[in-house]
């Protein structure tokens, strides 16, 4: 790294200019760490807070969502503007392309449009700030917050619904309607009781923590990309109580899902350096074409609420899709929420597909020990990719592309070798050698005559 940018990530004190007050520079690097914080810690929990409101002072809409998302990819795009061209080229590229789609199919999307800011705004606003220490107290604050607030739902449910309640929000909002919940106003959301037995430690009944999320699905996404941030940061501190933090937020909202992921990545790290860029980037069309072709060889039309049964759901779902909805010049009133293969095509069509991920998969990095989380963010979003489109959500997104943002600009050997330098003693000067016994001077003074003692 050179000498200005290992500045950055190993010494967050302000330099002082000839006023006596912050440098230019630092004062913006303060500022974009400020808005970081912000976007991060408000991706995470704007939505508790309208629940809170909806729950107790005033009713919210969906209006008031898309405001509060604005808000923050606001943020996110502010702390990321820089001299660079990268960002502004990417954003140019997407937003044309997407226009066009919207032309061919004569209407507008904004959730479609929203769902390409995120990872946009937030990737490039971590390789601004580039901080590994405040990516770290994100990251620990964040599943600090969200598992005391599952605590608080799993132990104090009734008095967390007074004051949360979950399903009155997504009512309130739109997202649910009363036949979906079976004339219920007040409550958990739909999939917050898991109806048949509990996967993960049955012993704590069928109530599935949701936590900041209001949805338990979202809470075991979290836990996964927390768990392979910590897996990845050997040297952040309280590295193993963070990763049991993220194990505890899985369990509790009984994601199979987000525990099978943390055990995928934890067994392939040996083998990540083994998986190329090319091989990475045919997996998942390659799993797109297999799941497809099972589909129209079977004519399944669903499955069981499990991995087999999700399988299937994305089978049924892409074998009812036209060339046109294929290739994103058509629209489909398919539900594709439960396949993010099918609803990744649906948005943004088959060439889009394949140019966001192709992007993702050669995103450049300073340090190659950022290709093992580089490789655990790829292996989450493929499998995630066969049963949810939750990938897309900021809830969970907005820490994810902020912290891989944040690994590909850091270097990460240098900024352990700056570390070690700080902790380790010099070596003794004159004066220690003046104050030692004379045995040791004697030695000293044979070791320029006998060169085995050179070496002891």
């Amino acid at each position: 790294m050179h000498a200005p940018e290992a500045r950055s990530t190993a010494d967050t004190t302000p330099a002082l200019h000839d006023g006596g007050g912050p440098a230019p520079g630092a004062a913006l690097n303060s500022l974009r760490r400020q808005l970081a914080t912000i976007a991060v810690l408000g991706g995470l929990t704007f939505n508790a807070f309208l629940c809170f409101l909806n729950t107790n002072v005033m009713a919210i809409r969906e209006s008031h969502v898309m405001l509060f998302e604005l808000v923050l990819i606001g943020c996110a795009f502010l702390a990321a503007l820089s001299r660079r061209i990268d960002l502004y080229l990417v954003s140019a590229f997407f937003l044309s392309y997407m226009l066009l789609l919207f032309a061919l199919r004569g209407e507008i999307d904004l959730k479609a449009l929203r769902d390409v800011l995120i990872p946009i705004g937030f990737y490039f606003m971590g390789t601004q700030v580039r901080d590994p220490k405040l990516a770290d107290r994100l990251v620990t604050l964040s599943i600090a917050i969200v598992l005391l607030f599952g605590l608080f739902e799993f132990f104090l449910t009734e008095l967390y619904l007074d004051l949360f309640n979950v399903l009155g929000y997504f009512i309130a909002r739109g997202s649910l309607t009363l036949e979906d919940t079976f004339g219920a106003t007040r409550g958990l959301f739909i999939s917050g009781l898991r109806p048949e037995p509990r996967t993960l430690m049955s012993f704590l009944g069928q109530h599935r923590v949701s936590s900041v999320f209001l949805e338990p699905v979202s809470a075991g996404n979290f836990g996964a990309i927390v768990f392979a941030w910590g897996l990845f940061r050997a040297d952040m501190r309280h590295r193993f109580i963070v990763m049991t933090a993220a194990l505890a937020t899985v369990v509790l909202a009984d994601a199979r899902f987000g525990f099978y992921t943390c055990i995928l990545m934890t067994l392939m790290l040996p083998f990540y350096r083994l998986v190329t860029r090319p091989i990475w980037i045919v997996v998942p069309f390659l799993l797109l074409a297999l799941i497809a072709v099972y589909g129209l060889a079977t004519g399944t039309d669903g499955g069981a609420n499990d991995i087999a049964g999700r399988f299937k759901v994305t089978a049924a779902i892409l074998t009812q899709l036209d060339l046109a909805v294929v290739l994103g010049i058509a629209t489909t009133d398919e539900f594709t929420a439960d396949s993010g293969l099918a609803y990744t095509l649906t948005k943004f069509g088959l060439f889009g597909f394949i140019a966001l991920w192709t992007m993702l998969v050669v995103a450049p990095f300073k340090d190659a020990k950022t290709w093992s989380f580089h490789s655990m963010v790829l292996i989450y979003l493929i499998l995630l990719m066969i049963i949810s489109n939750s990938f897309f959500s900021i809830k969970t997104a907005a820490l994810l592309w902020f912290v891989l943002g944040t690994a590909h600009r850091v270097d990460w050997t240098g900024l352990t070798r700056h570390n070690l330098k700080a902790v380790t003693p010099h070596p003794p000067g004159p004066a220690a050698v003046a104050i030692a016994p004379p045995r040791i001077t004697v030695l000293a003074a044979q070791d320029r005559k006998n060169p085995v003692l050179r070496n002891p």
